[in-house]
């Protein structure tokens, strides 16, 4: 069955096309070439490869409470998982299992999101205790140590060019970190409650989503007047109210041209990403719609519920 690429003309046919169950769930990343899915949450860490339904190729027991947050190494062989248990852990990929490799320990609380920069060569990890640390998986040395967040830390996502590091906050802020200055960091903006997840589109636009129920996009086009040199503006360019409850998750198409989210209204909903308006609503979960992933092809949509359960999403084109 061959997958069609998911875009603006025909998000409206999107259905799913299976489901698993999984206890509770936190975070779903596909790996680099989209040939394994893994799944985070209270079981710790499954891995689907080459396929999707019934058991898992692969489970990561190695924490001892919930895992909140995966990261795939951008070569794809490495896992990093962060728990509740503070620790962070690399899983290394081989031909038929995974294998841990290494324990990071320095947050004083639950890690709650991670972030690979774009090379490999380090890991960020935002914790409970508002803390950002950039680690040096290849050195193994102390990692380095960001703060200005006053609350905990609930999300991650560097920019394409490794530069800039972007964190959202529980309070309600959004800050960026200068790499190539020392780590300087400022305030891109803020949401009216606890700021749930930031994405970036493959052109650069930042996305956030928050427990105030809306989606606010910030302009970092260097066409506009009013953006500083990275490009950000001080204020959201679009923003809209786009779930009952709160804003979960976030995942951009591959065309930038899609938005899709999920919320505590138990709904997945497409934005036309330019004008914030709805294209479809998908209504497959029974409880909040927690964790979004997009395949790397752009074809296939996963989404982790809190009923429990992972959902494949697509447009079979035969």
């Amino acid at each position: 069955m061959k997958i069609a690429f998911l875009a603006r003309g025909n998000a409206s046919q999107i259905r799913p096309l299976g489901a698993v169950p999984f206890g509770w769930i936190s975070q779903l990343r596909w790996s680099p070439s989209g040939d394994r899915l893994a799944i985070a949450g209270g079981e710790g860490v499954a891995v689907y490869r080459g396929g999707f339904g019934g058991a898992a190729d692969f489970h990561l027991r190695g924490h001892s409470a919930p895992v909140k947050d995966i990261a795939f190494h951008p070569g794809g062989g490495l896992i990093a998982s962060c728990s509740a248990d503070t620790r962070i852990k690399l899983w290394q990929a081989g031909t038929d299992s995974f294998a841990e490799s290494a324990t990071l320990a320095g947050h004083a609380g639950s890690v709650e999101a991670l972030a690979w920069h774009p090379d490999g060569s380090s890991l960020a990890s935002g914790g409970a205790d508002g803390s950002i640390r950039l680690w040096d998986v290849a050195s193994g040395g102390n990692p380095v140590l960001l703060t200005a967040h006053t609350d905990e830390v609930t999300t991650l996502a560097f920019d394409a060019s490794g530069r800039w590091l972007f964190s959202g906050s529980r309070d309600k802020s959004i800050r960026r970190w200068d790499l190539r200055a020392n780590y300087a960091s400022d305030s891109v903006g803020a949401h009216d409650d606890w700021v749930r997840e930031v994405a970036l589109s493959p052109a650069g636009v930042l996305a956030s989503a928050s427990k105030d129920m809306s989606i606010r996009l910030w302009d970092r086009s260097s066409s506009r007047a009013a953006a500083d040199e990275a490009g950000i503006l001080r204020r959201p360019a679009r923003r809209w109210q786009a779930h009952a409850g709160g804003v979960d998750a976030l995942a951009y198409s591959l065309d930038d041209a899609l938005l899709v989210s999920g919320g505590r209204d138990n709904c997945l909903r497409i934005w036309d990403a330019a004008i914030g308006r709805e294209l479809a609503t998908l209504t497959e979960h029974r409880r909040p719609v927690l964790a979004l992933a997009l395949h790397p092809a752009g074809g296939l949509l996963a989404s982790g519920g809190g009923d429990n359960r992972v959902v494949l999403w697509g447009l079979p084109s035969e």
